[in-house]
């Protein structure tokens, strides 16, 4: 096929249809120069981006070369001229371009767009999902935490239990009281802080100067000024505002007897948590639930008044109602402080039991501080804490088991001499006498050494071990107070030499006074023992009353040998060591014990050579139908004095107490009874 030529510029055989005249670029203008260049396109000819693509496609030469039936027809012109040179050039062929890198070229955006809206996606769904969970797992501390900008959360403790007497009267119970407490880094002006606390609390010249400087040094975020004050001085320091100084509602245990019951009741720490005594063996009893409230504070963290909301109310601890009675127990406390004040003894305790319930009606300990020589009721209950040898008192559980084995009657008779030699020891009674032929209902109102021997060795050292046992020596007793004694009561086996023979009359073997007592009120309940008792009832917040059990008892001894020995114990009283203890017109029952206590150097002697002795008395009344056992013991009572002996330091404080018993508990002796005159 031939070619048309247009000038020197062939024209290609491959060039698509030839434009109409609306469609040939007009030479010289600028929309023509920018096609030409490729940078730009007339609004003629501009062609969305499918139709480029569409062009390019199809087009067999590159954007930049030129046919014959695009170019606009012009004269010819002399080869080698100026504009023949120019269009020579711009009709060189272009390399041929790279249509696959071209379709890539034009396709990567779009792969590009797919990946960010991914991406995008990927990172709204993960906001989603955190919005999610923060509403949802974190919603609770978000809200706690934007509400701890501008709330304070409070404890609401509870109220600790009250403890009653048997007949209601308040022995402890707690009172409002308040806590004072400095943020020192809220504290603006430390000089006014620390004169208006001074000025209400009375701050003494190193507290002031202590509380100064820890609101000048700013280094702690809690600091106590005072605890457990009066409620009304801290509403007054709340209500100055200060910043930074905060008032909490406590309690404060009290004792409205004073002192009264104080060795039984025990104490409370600063926290208000039992740490001695009833408070701490009942701690779970008496302890309630804390509840919680919430105030909102100002910017400068002052509470905002009125703000205050309870989140959970508190529930107050349980009541109990103790078997003591107030005024016996103080009756008890103020005559042992008399005896012991007047002979000089280092201390004393006195235990008051109902003889039928082994309920507790008084227990006492009084000491004397060494340093001031002053006697005070102590915190410890010495009564229960405190063991020793309790003496010729362990003479009523000889022979009370020597009479229900059979062993004895109380008219069996044994030649007793003042002295005799058993295994390495010369034993001895109280003083010199001729041998004497002695009832065993002698021996015991004699307070014979020897004789009781000899009535043991008439029952059997192992049987003797097994009366001991179940009037209840070598075990703590049922009450189980804190810090109780188990006393010291070996095996037969354990025991050497004399010793064998001196636990007949209470050497050798240690008891406390609790013990002790629970064991001669067997004598007075017939034979029964009966735990000591000291709570009768658990009253909750909701006046609901839960009676305490009975407290455990056992037989020990028949009625006929305890009776048997209530006789003898009669006789004591009467014309034995105990006359002291006599009542006018009451038949009391008692014995005596004067034992030597161990000093800390392993003897019977003091560091100036003396003898230690451990006073006591036990006695019930009335002889004839028991219905208190009371037990006196005097701890170091002075020796080379009268007072040393039991009948001397203890029996007249059971005597003085006496009234006060047959007062308070309303007893009535028996009609026509005389005591001890005929």
């Amino acid at each position: 096929m031939a070619t048309r030529t247009h000038g020197s510029t062939p024209r290609s055989t491959h060039s698509p249809t030839r434009r109409t005249s609306s469609q040939t670029p007009v030479r010289g203008t600028v929309a023509s120069k920018r096609a030409a260049s490729g940078r730009a396109q007339s609004p003629v000819t501009k062609r969305t981006g499918e139709r480029a693509r569409r062009d390019l496609r199809h087009s067999p030469v590159g954007p930049r070369q030129r046919t014959a039936s695009s170019s606009p027809s012009r004269p010819s012109k002399p080869r080698g001229s100026k504009r023949s040179k120019q269009r020579a050039r711009r009709n060189v062929r272009a390399p041929k371009p790279d249509l696959r890198a071209a379709e890539r070229g034009v396709g990567l955006p779009q792969r590009r767009l797919r990946l960010a809206l991914v991406v995008i996606a990927l990172i709204l769904c993960g906001i989603i999902a955190r919005v999610g969970y923060l509403q949802t797992k974190e919603a609770d501390s978000l809200r706690s935490a934007g509400a701890d900008q501008w709330t304070r959360s409070y404890t609401l403790p509870a109220q600790r239990g009250t403890m009653f007497d048997r007949h209601g009267n308040e022995l402890a119970m707690s009172v409002p009281a308040a806590s004072i407490s400095i943020n020192p880094k809220l504290i603006v002006d430390g000089a006014v802080v620390v004169n208006d606390l001074d000025n209400l609390l009375e701050l003494s010249d190193e507290k002031r100067g202590d509380l100064f400087d820890e609101i000048t040094r700013k280094d702690r975020g809690f600091v106590y000024v005072a605890r457990q004050i009066d409620a009304n001085i801290g509403q007054f320091i709340r209500d100055l505002g200060h910043a930074g100084v905060n008032v909490d509602d406590e309690s404060r245990r009290e004792m409205p007897g004073g002192d009264t019951g104080r060795s039984v009741l025990g104490r409370t720490n600063i926290d208000g948590e039992g740490i001695a005594g009833l408070e701490k063996q009942y701690e779970d009893v008496l302890t309630g639930t804390s509840g919680s409230m919430t105030r909102e504070v100002d910017p400068k963290q002052r509470t905002i008044a009125g703000s205050e909301s309870i989140a959970q109310a508190p529930v107050d601890g349980d009541d109990l109602v103790l078997t003591l009675d107030r005024s016996i127990q103080f009756s008890t406390e103020q005559v042992l402080l008399a005896q012991l004040e007047r002979i000089g003894a280092k201390g004393g305790t006195v235990i008051a039991l109902d003889t039928p319930t082994g309920e507790v009606l008084g227990m006492a300990s009084v000491r004397r501080d060494d340093d001031t020589g002053g006697y005070a009721v102590t915190n410890g209950n010495f009564a229960a804490v405190d063991a020793y040898e309790p003496g010729s008192v362990a003479k009523v559980i000889t022979v009370a088991g020597a009479l229900d084995a059979g062993a004895v009657t109380p008219d069996t008779a044994f030649t007793v001499p003042w002295r005799k030699q058993y295994a390495d020891d010369l034993l001895k009674d109280s003083h010199e006498h001729p041998d004497l032929y002695l009832t065993v209902s002698d021996i015991l109102t004699e307070s014979s050494n020897i004789g009781t021997i000899m009535v043991q060795q008439a029952l059997g050292r192992f049987e003797h071990h097994e009366y001991m046992t179940d009037f209840g020596l070598g075990e703590r007793t049922a009450l189980d107070f804190p810090g109780e004694s188990d006393g010291i009561l070996k095996a037969p086996d354990e025991l050497w030499g004399s010793e064998r023979v001196t636990v007949s009359y209470g050497q050798g073997v240690s008891s406390t006074s609790l013990q002790l007592a629970a064991a001669v009120n067997v004598i007075a309940n017939g034979g029964i023992y009966v735990a000591p008792k000291l709570v009768r009832a658990v009253v909750g917040p909701d006046g609901t009353q839960t009676p305490a059990p009975d407290a455990p008892s056992r037989r020990v001894v028949s009625e006929r040998a305890a009776n048997q020995t209530a006789a003898m114990m009669q006789r004591v009283v009467c014309e034995g060591t105990a006359t002291r203890a006599q009542v006018d017109n009451l038949p009391i029952a008692g014995k005596t014990g004067t034992a030597f206590k161990a000093a800390p150097n392993g003897t019977y002697f003091n560091e100036q050579g003396q003898r230690i002795y451990y006073a006591s008395f036990v006695g019930f009344f009335p002889a004839d139908d028991p219905q208190v056992t009371v037990l006196v013991s005097v701890d170091e009572p002075p020796a080379g004095t009268n007072d040393r002996f039991g009948g001397t330091a203890a029996a007249p404080v059971f005597a003085a107490l006496v009234p006060t018993l047959i007062h308070e508990l309303g007893i009535q002796p028996a009609p026509g009874s005389t005591g001890c005159q005929e």
